[in-house]
């Protein structure tokens, strides 16, 4: 007999407490889990080429606006099948982008010079510059990481609109294991292990290990990790 208490609903206290909270433990893989995944990953890397080719082809056509059309097609593909088919697009196109990775439905990359590392996850509807993210970085859904913080010209008395003045572009690094929160705006670099709140508006370097909420963000703490 269970010795939690009751309540109208006919549920022991026990079990409205797992109803509130779900853990999910990490899971190592097999060798034979593990050398199906490699077996598919390389059927999509074929599967995926002929739509590589055409960007490509595109691209003398198009420029750098081919990338971004592209990303935003592959993008759109639903389920199982579209993470496996932007793991294979990226690691073809992206200036690097290493294995493992989780690419998020409607998540895009607008330019082609951005960097990811392995075991990167990326939620839904994201959004990625000029970016160089680091290794077991984690994105929740509708994260954007922008060119820096000044993509267009600001420059007056020119008679120029700002559309057609100069745009700047500058790379936002996110370091090896940061994790950014749901919605958050990064325009500047964010340093490894740190933490950024969902929604906040970071315009100003995160410190390793830092804890940043607020808009603009604004560090809270810094975890800094136990000595050996």
């Amino acid at each position: 007999m269970n010795g939690g208490k009751q309540d109208s609903s006919g549920l022991d206290n026990s079990d409205q407490e797992g109803l509130n909270v779900v853990i999910v433990e990490h899971e190592e893989r097999s060798a034979a889990v593990m050398f199906i995944k490699r077996s598919v990953q390389v059927a999509f890397s074929l599967w995926v080429s002929p739509r590589v080719a055409l960007y490509y082809l595109f691209g003398r056509l198009l420029g750098p606006q081919a990338f971004l059309h592209a990303s935003e097609s592959i993008g759109k593909v639903p389920g199982l099948w579209g993470i496996y088919c932007r793991q294979a697009f990226y690691r073809a196109t992206l200036y690097s982008c290493g294995q493992d990775c989780y690419f998020g439905w409607l998540s895009t990359f607008s330019i082609a010079e951005a960097r990811v590392g392995r075991n990167v996850y990326l939620g839904r509807r994201c959004s990625i510059g000029f970016a160089d993210i680091g290794d077991h970085v984690m994105l929740a859904d509708g994260v954007q990481i922008l060119s820096g913080g000044r993509e267009h010209g600001l420059a007056t008395g020119s008679g120029e609109t700002h559309q057609e003045q100069a745009r700047e572009f500058r790379r936002v690094t996110i370091g090896e294991g940061a994790w950014l929160g749901t919605n958050c705006i990064i325009m500047a670099d964010v340093g490894a292990h740190a933490v950024v709140g969902a929604g906040a508006v970071v315009t100003k370097p995160v410190p390793p290990y830092g804890i940043a909420v607020g808009i603009p963000a604004k560090v809270l703490r810094v975890n800094a990790p136990a000595s050996p």
